[in-house]
């Protein structure tokens, strides 16, 4: 039933996946700011003088967001695409060019997820929320389990990466893959894990090499 609905989804347009993907990035990305970055909290971490100033300033920069949000989406997913097809041609898998964005943008909005979890999260099950817990919120990833007290808050973010939606959009994407050509699930996950997978690590390296 799931492949069923997946491959229906995949018969539309790539235009209309990619709106789709990049509605809820963007529903999601005004959830948090508007509803999680309120005044409230703002101000519980604001140290200026003109807090009504600021505050105007930095709305400025959340609708700078929203504008180039589409930019993002599709620049993110072209990125993917890029180091997965590679991937593909290297090990002699022929896949539709178009297809494999289909399954991108499909497979992105489970990357876009932790917006959504985030906000609802802390907005539904967690009162009187400070600045501090909004930055320190990686819902899904290793970071809750092991001990950070001690750890920068760029080492946190990169850890932070290591978390079930890439986890999740590994497998959604290897699962795809495999349902739409003649290779076995086991070959895509290992092409998607060494193309998308090393690729997500080596940038975390290379911030933490640069902003550590």
């Amino acid at each position: 039933m799931q492949q069923n609905f997946v491959s229906d989804l995949l018969k539309r347009p790539a235009w209309m996946l990619f709106l789709i993907s990049w509605l809820f990035y963007l529903i999601g990305l005004i959830l948090f700011s508007q509803f999680v970055w309120d005044a409230n909290t703002y101000m519980a971490d604001f140290k200026g003088t003109d807090f009504e100033t600021s505050l105007s300033n930095w709305r400025r920069m959340d609708m700078l967001l929203y504008v180039i949000s589409p930019v993002w989406v599709i620049g993110i997913s072209a990125i993917v695409w890029i180091v997965i097809k590679l991937g593909l041609a290297i090990t002699q898998v022929e896949f539709n060019t178009s297809l494999l964005f289909k399954i991108i943008f499909l497979g992105s909005i489970i990357i876009f997820l932790p917006n959504w979890v985030k906000s609802v999260g802390l907005i539904l099950f967690k009162s009187g929320y400070t600045p501090d817990d909004v930055t320190h919120f990686f819902p899904g990833s290793i970071v809750p389990f092991i001990e950070t007290s001690n750890m920068s808050e760029v080492k946190m973010k990169a850890l932070a990466t290591i978390n079930i939606y890439h986890l999740a959009f590994i497998f959604f994407t290897s699962w795809q893959i495999a349902a739409n050509s003649k290779i076995t699930f086991i070959k895509s996950l290992l092409i998607v894990i060494c193309t998308y997978g090393l690729g997500l690590v080596l940038l975390q390296y290379i911030k933490l090499l640069f902003l550590e």
